[in-house]
């Protein structure tokens, strides 16, 4: 008797990437492991470094990745905005400090060579649809996916109908379940490791900056979600919304974000799984 795949869902949300390593840690000490990862920006950097580094030892290594992380590790120096700013480009920050550390991060080239599979979000710039991708190459489909508007250089992917230009996974969903439901079969489990966050007050919006993602965030929680199909299990871990770390690239608060992940993986953990929802129903 077979019971089923089990897939984990990893949500955008910038430096609150952190949680999901808490998450990852509480849910694979729990025995709880991946047959395939879906992820959307940083998400898509955490489900590429786990399919890369199974296990529980894996887990562990992307905690040490995230310590060490920096707002300059990511971006670049901010001398780079000036240049780019002055030269018309239609981004702030280059993307090659970020591909440098995606190869330091990953050290498969290929999404299909992945040791668990992966498949990674982006949105199509043309249609505003989110895409998943189960092939190509890694630091492009990276870049495609964390590449916010503005901020980040489009990139251009080749797909079944052509090349086409795509931009932040989270333009189109924040938390990529468009992609996984639709190859959900019944038996199998979903676990939604979602990190995201809406500004509880303008207070919070501190820069321009702020102001975009909190635009997207809302724009994407207008949006309905897709339908579980019959027999399909979702199970939703969720970041405490109410805690503050900062910008999106301020990566002063890992340790307490890696602790508020394994904290709200443990209280889902403690509860009854749900019943397998009808097609007509949505993720709770």
């Amino acid at each position: 008797m077979t019971t089923g795949r089990t897939f984990f869902v990893l949500s955008g949300g910038g430096s609150r990437g952190a949680g999901q390593v808490g998450m990852l840690q509480t849910l694979m000490t729990a025995g709880i492991e991946p047959d395939v990862l879906v992820g959307g920006s940083v998400g898509a950097i955490n489900a590429c470094f786990l399919g890369s580094h199974p296990g529980l030892e894996g887990v562990e290594a992307l905690a040490a990745k995230w310590r060490g992380m920096t707002e300059e590790a990511l971006c670049g120096h901010r001398r780079g905005v000036v240049v780019n700013v002055a030269r018309r480009r239609p981004y702030l920050f280059s993307a090659d400090r970020f591909r440098r550390m995606v190869a330091e991060w990953i050290p498969t080239y290929h999404l299909e060579n992945l040791r668990i599979p992966v498949r990674v979000a982006t949105t199509d710039l043309l249609t505003g649809r989110s895409v998943h991708h189960e092939h190509g190459y890694i630091p492009d489909l990276l870049a495609a996916s964390a590449a916010l508007p503005g901020l980040f250089p489009p990139v251009v992917l080749r797909g079944a109908t052509g090349p086409a230009t795509h931009i932040d996974a989270g333009i189109s969903e924040n938390v990529p379940l468009t992609g996984t439901l639709a190859v959900a079969e019944p038996g199998d489990t979903v676990w939604v490791l979602d990190v995201t966050r809406t500004p509880q007050s303008s207070r919070a919006l501190r820069s321009p900056l702020d102001v975009l993602i909190a635009s997207l965030v809302a724009s994407v929680r207008n949006r309905d979600e897709p339908p579980v199909p019959s027999g399909v299990t979702v199970r939703r871990i969720k970041l405490d919304e109410a805690f503050d770390c900062g910008g999106v690239f301020d990566f002063t608060h890992t340790e307490d974000l890696i602790r508020l992940g394994a904290e709200a993986a443990r209280a889902v953990l403690s509860t009854p799984a749900p019943t397998p929802a009808p097609t007509h129903l949505r993720a709770a």
